[in-house]
């Protein structure tokens, strides 16, 4: 069963030069890692030049800013000139364990029934996260549109599940299409391509395949987390989340969903339950810029959607 890793990279040598070894030492290796390149990157394209004799890598560029535009050029590589049995996601920033690739290859042999695995990303600046909180619910989308993460936490059990991570995310490549350039955001040229895991779980489950989220396939994730965010990025954010809700869910869902990030919120988008919270906590205003910032992305997810059908 072959295996191709896609890697998108933008100025991160270091980090780079960890994922691709942690990959060279996998006691099975990957039968091609493709590294997408933004055109202008000459510091990454300096060091990838160096790595040019392995066999297993091929470097992609792409002229555009993005996740999505990125991961796009790499999957019409697979699509259009590989025989490949199994396409992966995984960040620069990822560091996989040995038995990576094996894992993966062993689960979609075992499970016949399965369309896409992943695993708990152990996020390297907080450690805690993962080893002294356990999480009992693991990638779950509630009737009302609200996503449950947790890969970030310790759990037990191989689990089905409604979403998985892109750091750590494997799929079956006769189910592969391109990723929606739509979810560029709500700013294009920022190339803030927030869940688009989301939006490509649910169309791989469409289908009736299972997802699945196994707690030992682990990668560390040298991730810079950090809980400032731009305002740019709350309105990309809120517009990805509304437009693949809008697109995937029926139609009573959809309104329910609307109900909900509005009137009360969530991690994401800030209601008006959650605004007053915040508003309470901070004593002060403030908290209501980011609500205002989040609901006009929300506006802009219904508007791409409309525009859409």
């Amino acid at each position: 069963m072959k295996v191709t890793v896609i890697i998108p990279t933008w100025k991160r040598v270091r980090k780079l030069e960890a994922c691709l070894r942690s990959l060279e030492a996998q006691d099975e290796s990957a039968d091609l890692v493709l590294v997408v390149t933004r055109a202008e990157d000459a510091q990454t394209a300096e060091f990838l030049a160096d790595w040019a004799g392995r066999r297993w890598l091929r470097v992609l560029s792409v002229d555009r800013p993005g996740v999505v535009p990125a991961e796009n050029r790499a999957l019409a590589y697979v699509r259009d000139f590989t025989d490949t049995d199994i396409v992966t996601f995984m960040d620069d920033d990822a560091i996989a364990l040995p038995s990576w690739v094996r894992q993966i290859r062993q689960h979609f042999l075992a499970f016949p029934d399965s369309v896409a695995l992943g695993g708990p990303d152990i996020i390297v600046s907080e450690p805690e996260s993962y080893h002294q909180v356990f999480a009992r619910d693991v990638g779950l989308l509630t009737w009302y549109g609200k996503v449950i993460g947790n890969h970030h936490r310790k759990s037990e059990g191989l689990r089905a599940v409604d979403v998985l991570k892109g750091v750590n995310f494997s799929f079956r490549r006769p189910l592969l299409r391109l990723l929606d350039e739509k979810l560029q955001g709500a700013d294009p040229a920022r190339g803030n391509g927030v869940f688009w895991e989301l939006d490509l779980c649910l169309w791989l489950s469409k289908g009736g395949g299972k997802l699945f989220f196994d707690p030992t396939l682990v990668i560390h994730h040298d991730s810079n987390h950090s809980h400032f965010v731009p305002l740019a990025v709350i309105e990309s954010t809120a517009h990805n989340l509304t437009y693949v809700l809008l697109t995937h869910l029926p139609g009573w869902r959809k309104l329910t969903f609307l109900l909900y990030v509005t009137l009360i919120g969530n991690g994401h988008i800030r209601g008006i339950a959650k605004t007053l919270r915040d508003c309470l906590a901070d004593r002060s205003l403030a908290p209501i810029r980011n609500a205002v910032v989040s609901l006009r992305g929300v506006g802009a997810g219904i508007r791409t959607s409309l525009s859409a059908r």
